[in-house]
């Protein structure tokens, strides 16, 4: 007998499914500190939105696989 309400689909993000960006490239030549700073700052950043994305992912996973 088919059911009257239909299982909700499963739906994954499309935000978590994005790859983690790279390391920021640093130039071949002196760096003053303020830009080595910045450069330092956005490397931090790219490595924690990838943490916190592949977090995201693993929970996402199994919530769907449940």
């Amino acid at each position: 007998m088919p059911s009257a309400v239909e299982p909700p689909k499963q739906h994954v993000d499309l935000s978590v499914l994005a790859e983690c960006a790279g390391v920021v490239d640093v130039p071949h030549r002196f760096i003053p500190y303020d830009e080595a700073g910045r450069l330092w700052a956005e490397d931090r950043r790219r490595s924690g939105d990838c943490k916190r994305r592949n977090h995201a992912k693993a929970l996402t996973i199994k919530a769907l696989t449940r």
